[in-house]
């Protein structure tokens, strides 16, 4: 399964995304890793609507993007090779069988299968636009272990902090309600892709988790990414100001 990679770059914005969570696919041989449908399509499958919305930002951008082609409960390609949810046993609270007893050789097979061709994938993007920013597109759910989520955005970040602040005054002038390293924090490590990428490459880079909520049909997330559009397309101008 290779990733999905829209190869939309006109010229006119240098930036790059990237959707590590873009799909809840599992290969029929894994019989879902011993789940229902119904959890496989759920969040802890996949980042609700991050696809439609990066695929439509991409569209109206003109920019490149790849997608990752597989459920994050194969491989997690927003993680750490050493981390312990690299493959999960729990998600969220939800055991997954499949994952339970995985043994040296089928991890290496799915990191071969799943996760290595989406980060080539990044790569070979960032080579081809060696001025770009790196955006990583997320989702989150509303609510979490009984914890509500109360706002629209998110801005991730461990560094390029005026990048960020940037990022989200536009994304709050576009009627959005927007939180810093929430509902998850840079700091503490949890963009892997995007740092791991903006660093090899010495580009700025950002995540942004967006409320599902909002996400649930293509037409809403297309709308959502149409208010997004002019805060993200001012991003690289900025990154570039930032460096000199």
């Amino acid at each position: 399964m290779q990733p999905v990679t829209l190869s939309r770059a006109t010229g006119r914005v240098p930036l790059v995304l990237s959707c590590e969570h873009a799909s809840a696919a599992v290969p029929p041989e894994y019989d879902n890793l011993g789940l229902t449908a119904a959890q496989v399509t759920d969040h802890i499958g996949w980042d609700i609507g991050a696809a439609a919305v990066t695929a439509a930002l991409s569209a109206r951008l003109g920019v490149p993007a790849v997608l990752s082609a597989a459920s994050r409960l194969l491989v997690d390609c927003n993680r750490d090779l050493g981390d312990r949810d690299l493959i999960p046993h729990v998600s969220h609270g939800v055991e997954v069988p499949g994952n339970a007893a995985v043994d040296d050789d089928e991890r290496s097979r799915r990191l071969a299968r799943f996760y290595d061709p989406y980060h080539t994938a990044i790569d070979t993007q960032l080579a081809n636009h060696p001025e770009a920013l790196l955006l990583s597109m997320h989702s989150f759910t509303p609510e979490l272990n009984g914890c509500a989520r109360p706002f629209d955005v998110g801005v991730l970040f461990d560094c390029y902090d005026d990048l960020a602040q940037s990022l989200a005054r536009g994304v709050a002038a576009a009627g959005f309600a927007v939180r810093m390293n929430e509902p998850y924090s840079g700091l503490e490590g949890l963009i892997f892709s995007a740092r791991s990428h903006g660093r090899r490459h010495d580009i700025p880079y950002l995540e942004l988790e967006i409320n599902n909520r909002l996400l649930r049909r293509d037409d809403d997330a297309i709308a959502v990414a149409i208010r997004l559009a002019d805060a993200i397309a001012s991003l690289p101008n900025q990154a570039l100001r930032h460096k000199r």
